[in-house]
C-alpha cells in the first residue's frame, strides 16, 4: 500500500487467500459471561465503590454501565483507559504491538472523512469503481444503506482485471481487504463505501498510518463490547488473537510454526487453525488469567524482531488518534512496562476531546508528546513499591467471583529479585529498544516464554 500504483500482472491475487484465518477456539480476554467479578481491595471495609468491582470509582467512572458489573463477566477492558485490567496490573495494544505483529506503518497522515448518504456512496461507486449508477443504486438498496457485499467487492475486482483496469482493481482489492481486516464489522459480509475514499489516489494511500487505523478500530470495538447492551465483538480480532499469544503464553494452547522466518511479521509465527491448537474456555480459562503473575506475562515479546522491525519514538505517542471520526486515546503511561520502565501510579484519564485539527496536528508533531522518560526497569514487569495496592483499589482484577467467607485476595507483593537475576540499567535499556543484554540471558528468556 505504498507508493504509485504498479501496472498489475495478469497472474493478479486472489482475494480469498490475503486474510489470515481467526481460529475459532482462540482465546478471548473479552466476554466471557458468568459469575461475579470478584476483586478485593486491602483498604477499609467501609470504603465506597462497587461489591466485586473498584473500591475506588475515581478511574473507572463509568463501571456501573460496563458489562462485568451489570452481567459479572470476564471481560477486562475498560474504555477510561484502554488497558485491559488484570492481577498483574494493565496491560494494552500499543502501536508498537500493531508493528510488529502486522508490520503495517505506523507513522504517516490520519485521513479525513465523514459518513456518506447513500447517495453520495452511489456517486463514489460510480466514480471509483466505474459501475453504473443503476447497478450502485441496487447494491446499496440491497446492503440497505451506504454499505456493499464483500462479495460483490470481490466480483468487481475480477472484472476489472479481465477487463485490465487495473487501478480500480487494485481500489476494489484494497477495498476488499481492509474490509475482512481492519474494518471488519458484525455482519461479516458488508463493507462501509466510505473507506473507498482512502484508495481515491493509491500514490497517496500509502502515506496514511494504517497501523493507527488498526489500532483505533479495535480499541472502539473493545469499548463497544465492554457495554452491557452489546452481545457480540467485531474488529480486527485478528490483531487481539495474535496480541495475547505473544503476550500470554501461559493463557493459550497454541504453537509456532517452525517454518516461520522473522523478516515476516510477528502474527506469521504462530499456527492458529484446529489441527494445531487447542482452545481454552470457561472456568480453566478464567483460572489461568486469575493466575497470572509477572512472570506468565512477556512484557518485551519482540525483542529478537528489532533488526526487522525497530522500536519508533511514535509508539511511545500520548494522545488522541482517530480515523475519520473515530476517536480513541492512546495511554502509554498506564503500561509503563511494555516500554521498559518500572510501572508508577499514572495520572487520572483526561477525556476532553479535542477537535480534529488539533489531533492531526498533535499527531504531526508527535515528538513533543510522547512518553517521558521513566526509570528503567531492572527486569521485566517491575513496578513500583506502592503501584499494586492502588490498583486493586481502583480496579477489579480477576474474573473468578468470590464467595461468602472467601478470604479477600489482595494485591500481590512484587518482589522482582526472587524471579530473575537481574541485569544493569544499561541492560534494560538495549532490552526495551531491541538488543539483549550483555550476556543474551534476558533475551533468552523472553524468548523460551513464547514457544509452545
Amino acid at each position: 500500500m505504498t507508493g504509485d500504483a504498479p501496472d498489475m500482472a495478469e497472474d493478479v491475487p486472489d482475494m480469498t487467500e490475503d486474510v489470515l484465518d481467526i481460529a475459532e477456539d482462540a482465546p478471548e480476554m473479552i466476554a466471557d459471561v458468568q459469575g461475579d467479578d470478584g476483586a478485593e481491595g486491602s483498604h477499609a471495609d467501609d470504603a465506597e465503590g462497587f461489591a466485586g468491582g473498584p473500591r475506588d470509582p475515581s478511574v473507572l467512572t463509568s463501571f456501573a454501565d460496563h458489562v462485568a458489573h451489570a452481567v459479572s463477566s470476564g471481560h477486562r477492558w475498560h474504555n477510561e483507559t484502554n488497558t485491559f485490567h488484570l492481577p498483574v496490573g494493565e496491560l494494552t495494544i500499543t502501536l508498537d504491538d500493531v508493528s510488529s505483529l502486522l508490520h503495517l506503518p505506523i507513522t504517516g497522515a490520519l485521513h479525513n472523512f465523514h459518513a456518506l448518504s447513500v447517495e453520495e456512496a452511489i456517486f463514489l461507486l460510480t466514480e471509483l469503481l466505474e459501475v453504473f449508477a443503476e447497478e450502485a443504486r441496487a447494491e446499496t438498496a440491497r446492503s440497505r444503506g451506504a454499505y456493499v457485499r464483500l462479495g460483490w467487492v470481490r466480483d468487481i475486482y475480477e472484472m476489472r482485471c479481465q477487463a485490465q483496469w487495473w487501478i480500480v482493481a487494485a481500489r476494489a482489492y484494497l477495498l476488499h481487504l481492509v474490509g475482512c481486516t481492519h474494518f471488519d464489522n458484525k455482519s461479516a459480509t458488508y463493507i462501509h463505501v466510505v473507506y473507498l475514499d482512502a484508495f481515491r489516489d493509491l500514490g497517496q494511500s500509502g502515506g496514511y498510518a494504517w497501523g493507527v487505523v488498526a489500532l483505533v478500530h479495535i480499541y472502539d470495538q473493545l469499548d463497544e463490547a465492554s457495554r452491557t447492551t452489546t452481545r457480540q465483538m467485531a474488529g480486527y480480532l485478528t490483531l487481539l488473537q495474535y496480541w495475547i499469544y505473544e503476550h500470554f503464553p501461559s493463557v493459550h494452547q497454541c504453537v509456532t510454526d517452525d517454518t516461520y522466518q522473522e523478516t515476516s511479521p510477528c502474527a506469521s509465527r504462530w499456527l492458529t487453525s484446529k489441527a494445531h491448537m487447542k482452545g481454552i474456555t470457561g472456568a480453566p480459562y478464567r483460572a489461568r488469567c486469575d493466575a497470572l503473575t509477572v512472570t506468565d506475562v512477556s512484557w518485551l515479546p519482540y525483542t529478537e524482531h528489532r533488526g526487522v522491525r525497530a522500536f519508533e519514538l511514535i509508539s511511545s505517542f500520548q494522545g488522541q488518534l482517530r480515523w475519520g471520526p473515530m476517536v480513541v486515546t492512546a495511554r502509554p503511561e498506564r503500561v509503563l512496562r511494555q516500554f521498559g520502565y518500572i510501572q508508577s501510579i499514572p495520572p487520572p484519564p483526561v477525556s476532553a476531546r479535542l477537535s480534529h485539527d488539533d489531533i492531526d496536528d498533535r499527531w504531526m508533531h508527535f515528538a513533543d508528546h510522547v512518553l517521558a522518560v521513566g526509570e528503567l526497569c531492572l527486569v521485566p514487569g517491575q513496578v513500583f513499591a506502592d503501584y499494586m495496592e492502588w490498583f486493586f483499589w481502583i480496579s477489579h482484577p480477576f474474573m473468578i467471583p468470590t464467595q461468602a467467607g472467601d478470604q479477600p485476595r489482595d494485591a500481590p507483593a512484587a518482589d522482582p529479585e526472587e524471579y530473575m537475576q537481574l541485569p544493569t540499567p544499561q541492560d534494560c535499556q538495549t532490552i526495551a529498544r531491541g538488543g539483549a543484554s550483555a550476556d543474551g540471558s534476558v533475551r533468552a528468556r523472553q524468548r523460551r516464554r513464547t514457544e509452545h
